[in-house]
């Protein structure tokens, strides 16, 4: 009997010291990754190359300054964010930077420039916006080859997005613009400083009274098809007054 009990004995004991063993194996396992990852974001996969694509605005060199990426930096923690943010306060005219990286120790910037896409006025000074909206560039001249939006006030400074003081005048810009191209209507002009008197300049050639925003998404879809109707005219089309019940719209041509 006190045989039995020695070797139940021996056995606790040869299994205790399993699991202490196992216990200490996967604390060392632990430390050893938890330096192994440390030295990978510190001591290991510094950068040593850097390629820059995409940008017919600027230099290679022009962003790798800006971007501030150096080779003191680790390939795994530098922050596509940042960079993209480095970059765009130093040269406004990127829309967006997409980085990739290659073991052991490159990164690629791919660049897209931004296109100016329409413009507001701000006092005396012309402020261009990328179709993104940011703010490309401050002018004291009318810009060329975009349209003008008027709403009650936007503000901003170049390489930083345009924030509009009414959120309401905003998503109804944004509608706007979103239906007029989708019914491939050239946009010269857009109002919305008083959404009881919403208007738009079209085609180089047509005032468009819209009214209120209401039915704005029919009221263009009509607008498409009265433009359709009338080529080479210019004037004032009012759909100021359309309803699914009053589906009309007047047009006065102008004199010339």
């Amino acid at each position: 009997m006190q045989s039995d009990i020695n070797k139940r004995r021996a056995v606790r004991q040869k299994k205790a010291r399993r699991r202490r063993l196992k216990i200490a194996f996967i604390f060392f396992l632990i430390i050893a990754l938890i330096t192994l990852a440390i030295m990978c974001f510190t001591v290991f996969f510094p950068i040593k190359r850097i390629n820059v694509s995409g940008s017919e605005i600027y230099s290679k060199s022009e962003i790798i300054k800006a971007s501030k990426l150096t080779t003191d930096d680790n390939l795994l923690v530098v922050s596509e964010e940042e960079i993209e943010n480095n970059i765009r306060q130093k040269l406004p005219y990127v829309d967006s930077v997409k980085l990739k990286r290659v073991l052991p120790d490159a990164v690629i910037l791919t660049v897209t420039d931004a296109k100016e896409y329409a413009y507001y006025q701000s006092g005396e000074s012309y402020f261009i916006l990328s179709e993104n909206g940011y703010i490309l560039k401050e002018q004291t001249e009318i810009p060329e080859n975009v349209f003008q939006i008027i709403t009650s006030g936007i503000n901003g400074e170049v390489s930083s997005k345009a924030t509009y003081v009414n959120n309401a005048e905003e998503e109804l810009v944004n509608t706007l613009i979103s239906t007029l191209q989708n019914k491939e209507i050239n946009i010269d002009e857009i109002d919305v400083s008083n959404v009881l008197e919403i208007s738009l300049e079209v085609e180089g050639r047509f005032t468009v009274l819209l009214g209120t925003t209401d039915y704005t998404e029919e009221k263009i879809a009509h607008l498409k098809g009265m433009i359709d109707s009338i080529p080479d005219r210019k004037g004032k089309i009012n759909l100021s007054m359309w309803t699914p019940t009053n589906s009309q719209g007047s047009f006065t041509e102008e004199d010339n």
